[in-house]
């Protein structure tokens, strides 16, 4: 059976789902600060993330204490780890597909991922969507 995928599309793949992961822990714990201390929003609503605080007050508050407590537990430095990884994933992403484009194109892809953050999205994910047995060697 022919892989459709290479190395280098896997190890986005994997960073990206390792940021993803981390984002999620991140989520709960600020979902579990605001449940722990009751914070509710002036119309009635509690708010799903810490930045959806809406009073002020509250919000540097609840802010800071769980910046502190994902700071701690060590999620801080996993987080920033990984989406370091992430954007080196991305980058060889980018030049793995930039280097199988015709040659004519690739300068303006080339200053496109530089200078474009949409183009570097949509490189991004064509790239990533390739089947790789389709690529000659």
């Amino acid at each position: 059976m022919k892989r459709t995928t290479n190395k280098i599309q896997r190890e986005y793949m994997a960073a990206k789902a390792l940021v993803q992961t981390l984002e999620e822990q991140e989520k709960q714990m600020e979902q579990a600060y605001i449940a722990a201390h009751g914070i509710v929003n002036p119309d009635g609503t509690t708010p799903e993330r810490i930045y959806c605080i809406m009073d002020e007050a509250v919000f540097d508050e609840a802010n800071k204490k769980s910046a502190a407590e994902i700071a701690a537990c060590g999620l801080e430095a996993e987080y920033n780890d990984a989406r370091a990884a992430l954007i080196a994933a991305e980058d060889r992403l980018i030049e793995y597909g930039i280097s199988i484009a015709p040659a004519g194109i690739r300068a303006t892809l080339t200053k496109g991922a530089k200078d474009n953050y949409a183009a570097r999205q949509k490189l991004i994910d064509l790239v990533l969507r390739l089947d790789i047995s389709t690529v000659p060697r």
